[in-house]
Formats: C-alpha cells, sequence, structure tokens
C-alpha cells in the first residue's frame, strides 16, 4: 500500500487526545519551571541594573517611539503568517487548500501552548494536529505537515546560525567560548534534526521499546506508519518551508532592530540580527524553561558587546521579548480555548 492510500486509513482519527497528554504534565513541574525562569530573569535585570543607571532604564522606556513599536508589531505578526504559510504549502501539495488566513489562529496556539506548557514543542504540535483535523485535514496529512514544519525549522536555524556566527567573526567578537558555542549547538541542531528525519522515514519503526511504553509515544509511533514521505522526500516543500522559518527568524531580528530604533538606537540591523541569533542559541542550550533568563541575558551582552549602552539593550530586549512572549499569551488564551471547545 502507497503512502496515499496509508494516509486515508486514518483520516479523521485523532492520532492524540489533548487532555490526556496534558494530564501527564505535573502542574507543578510547570509552576517551578516557570518560576525559577522568572527568578532568573529577575535576577538578571537587577544585576544590570546594580551596574548601570536606573534613571536611564525608566527614561528610556518612557521615551520609545509609539510608532517603532507599531511598525515592530507588524512585523512581529507576519511571523504568524509565515508559520501558517509552512501548514498551507504542505496541505496545498497534498490536495488540500486552506488560507493561510485560516491558519493564523493555529500559528498563535501553537506559541501560546509551548510557552503555557512547557514540553519541547509537543504541547503546541498537538494542539495544531486537532485543530487541522477540525479543519477536514486528514491526520496523516496533518502530522505530516506538522514534521516538515520541524525539520525546516532546525534547517533554517542552523543556517541562521552560521550567518550569524559568521557574522560575529567578521566583527572581530567571535571568541573560543563563542566558537565552541557554536559547535555545540550545531551538534545538537544536528542529532535532532538526524533523530527526528530517522523516526519520520522508518514510521516510527526504530522508537525504543522503554520510550513506547509511555502511552502518547505509544500512540505518537502509530500516527507515523501513516505519514506521507512522498511530501517528507520533496525538495520543492522543503525549500519553501525552509525559506519561511528563515524568514520567521529575520523577521524576529527585524522586530528586535525597530524596538532598539524605538528607543533611539540607530544600529545596523545585522547587529540586531547577530544578537537575536546568539540569544536563541544559548536560550535553546540552556535548561532554563523557554529560555526566560538566559536570552534576555545574552541579548543584552551581545548587543552591548557590539556598542550599545547596556541599559538601552536591556530596555530594547524587555520590549523585544514583550512582544514576542508575553504579548501573545492574551489572544492564545482566548484562541486554545476556542480550538479545544471546536475540537
Amino acid at each position: 500500500m502507497d503512502d496515499r492510500a496509508d494516509s486515508m486509513q486514518s483520516a479523521q482519527q485523532p492520532p492524540y487526545d489533548v487532555g490526556a497528554l496534558s494530564g501527564e504534565t505535573s502542574t507543578v513541574s510547570l509552576l517551578l519551571g516557570w518560576g525559577v525562569g522568572l527568578i532568573v530573569l529577575g535576577g538578571l535585570i537587577s544585576f544590570i541594573l546594580h551596574y548601570g543607571d536606573i534613571t536611564i532604564f525608566i527614561a528610556t522606556l518612557k521615551a520609545a517611539d509609539p510608532l517603532w513599536l507599531a511598525v515592530a508589531l507588524v512585523s512581529q505578526a507576519a511571523t504568524y503568517a509565515c508559520a501558517a504559510s509552512i501548514w498551507a504549502t504542505v496541505m496545498a501539495k497534498a490536495g488540500f487548500r486552506r488560507r493561510a488566513l485560516d491558519l493564523l489562529g493555529l500559528a498563535v496556539v501553537e506559541l501560546f501552548a509551548n510557552q503555557a506548557i512547557p514540553t519541547g514543542g509537543l504541547s503546541g504540535s498537538i494542539i495544531v494536529v486537532r485543530g487541522l483535523l477540525h479543519r477536514s485535514i486528514p491526520s496523516a496529512i496533518a502530522v505530516t505537515a506538522l514534521l516538515i514544519a520541524a525539520l525546516s525549522y532546525y534547517a533554517a536555524y542552523l543556517l541562521m546560525a552560521i550567518v550569524a556566527f559568521i557574522l560575529l567573526w567578521y566583527s572581530g567578537e567571535l571568541s573560543d567560548a563563542w566558537l565552541s558555542l557554536s559547535v555545540a549547538f550545531a551538534g545538537v541542531v544536528i542529532l535532532i534534526a538526524g533523530v527526528l528525519l530517522l523516526i519520520t522515514r522508518s514510521r516510527g519503526r526504530f522508537i525504543p521499546k522503554p520510550i513506547l511504553d509511555w502511552h502518547p509515544a505509544k500512540r505518537l509511533a502509530d500516527v507515523l506508519k501513516s505519514v506521507r514521505r512522498d511530501l517528507i522526500g520533496d525538495g520543492v516543500i522543503l525549500a519553501q518551508t525552509i525559506a519561511l522559518q528563515a524568514a520567521i527568524f529575520l523577521l524576529d531580528a527585524v522586530t528586535l532592530w525597530l524596538t532598539l530604533r524605538s528607543i533611539g538606537m540607530d544600529i545596523e540591523p545585522t547587529k540586531a540580527f547577530v544578537s537575536f541569533i546568539l540569544a536563541s542559541v544559548v536560550a535553546t542550550l540552556s535548561p532554563l524553561p523557554l529560555g526566560l533568563g538566559s536570552f534576555e541575558g545574552t541579548c543584552v551582552g551581545v548587543l552591548h558587546l557590539l556598542g550599545v549602552q547596556a541599559e538601552a539593550a536591556l530596555a530594547a530586549t524587555l520590549i523585544f521579548r514583550g512582544f514576542t512572549f508575553w504579548l501573545p499569551m492574551l489572544p492564545g488564551l482566548w484562541l486554545i480555548r476556542r480550538e479545544t471547545r471546536a475540537a
């Protein structure tokens, strides 16, 4: 039986139960993770302001230009359109055309779920699959779209990180520590992407049995058997989705640059790009949940290294995190309730 026939066997059967998986996540551990992250973030802000001038920091925040902030908000909104376009691209290739606008809410839901329930991105992916099923997308196509999105994400992330480290080297600031970090990051990303690709291509046959004893993992392995391998191996789709993922990284960097402009910092866009990507790399490798504290600290440090005053770097980073991290929480809460009710 070919991939297309396989995908019809489970056309409308949800591959996992959102509530069941969420129940597997300890509320205490989630609250503990958030608490640790917020404590680290608070300590970081206190540390920077201890050596800086709090009056300059507050004055910088108050002086933020609303026009630049509005443009930053538009830039950030465009990242969700790109995320929705990734799923739409895969589904269109499979013969299921859906408007990216109709999928925009799911992009917000995915981010919200991954932040509210940090399970390595699994919680958001599950809700997205349920949302696609509600939109009459077969489960095999929905999961295939999520897997291609994940593979293209790691490919684009690695590409952006290589560019950032090259720019840091070109600026003369690439120390041995940063070089070691780049090697570690490349190894982690290649390992994750390789394992994901192996599991996908093998349709879950190489998932270790002890892991399959965990019920959600077993259900995931079951649905992997119907993944459309013809779509996974389509070079055109991979190129398109990698380009869209790269656009998300670039738009995030543009958002950071716009927040810097809003407080009067006229720096080169490449410096904002390097700061954002390196902060993301550190947050990815950090054990802290959601990168709280590690992202902000690295972003401020790299911006300061590249010539931005510490107080201004902190102000811009906190505004940026407000746009990318905290602001989506408000619509995300409403949208996730709508999606779960619809499912």
